[in-house]
């Protein structure tokens, strides 16, 4: 049976953003833990900077296909992508984790959201994954 996880907003971004804990297995170091925005903005499923991409050899599970992202700016990027493992609590997933020099944020997108039943608590700031 799995239980119901809880996280936090972070209410050091104004307004307080959504966040969940993930785990992503890496070449380097087996399962890495990690913060993520929930961010229904990006569409693909994990982000993170670059020199986290790199240091934990995320590069030696690079996929051929090529993935565009756009910056905020409306430049079209190539996004380095490795696919991997992430867990969150119990479950775990296969996804593609996206990377580019110029990205320094750590975001959870739609296409892992989508695969989760979350409740968004705004007047308790938590989010809840039933």
């Amino acid at each position: 049976m799995f239980s119901k996880l809880k996280y936090k907003y972070d209410e050091n971004i104004k307004p307080p953003m959504p966040k969940i804990v993930a785990k992503i297995w890496t070449p380097k170091m087996g399962d890495f833990e990690l913060e993520l925005m929930v961010d229904t903005g990006f569409s693909g499923e994990v982000l993170i900077p670059y020199h986290l991409y790199d240091e934990l050899k995320l590069t030696l599970l690079e996929v051929p296909d090529k993935y565009f992202g756009i910056l905020p700016v409306g430049i079209p990027i190539i996004l380095h992508t490795a696919l991997t493992e992430v867990s969150i609590g119990e479950l775990k997933f296969k996804v593609h984790v996206h990377s580019h020099p110029l990205i320094s944020k750590r975001l959870a997108g739609r296409k892992l959201l989508n695969q989760l039943k979350i409740l968004l608590n705004g007047p308790k700031k938590e989010l809840e994954i039933l």
